[in-house]
């Protein structure tokens, strides 16, 4: 009898990518990134609210929609 070892399943759900238009992401200043929030620590580099901006940060972002034209819109984004 060969016994199976069963993968864990996710902790929580992965984030949700949403699609943006490659005409307004290219011509619109849209609010995409933790650079552009009013919660995120420049010096430190990390969100006020105890987020993980990995996934938020610019350089992902502009890496993510170039392959899959979806970004990782933060749900908290808040601008000045």
């Amino acid at each position: 009898m060969i016994l199976l070892k069963k993968t864990p399943r996710p902790l929580r759900a992965s984030i949700k990518r949403d699609p943006i238009h490659p005409k307004d992401y290219l011509y619109l200043k849209q609010a995409i990134s933790c650079e552009d929030c009013s919660h995120f620590n420049s010096q430190g580099e990390n969100c006020t609210l105890g987020y993980q901006s990995r996934y938020h940060r610019r350089d992902f972002q502009n890496n993510e929609y170039e392959k899959t034209g979806k970004v990782a819109l933060c749900r908290f984004l808040e601008v000045d």
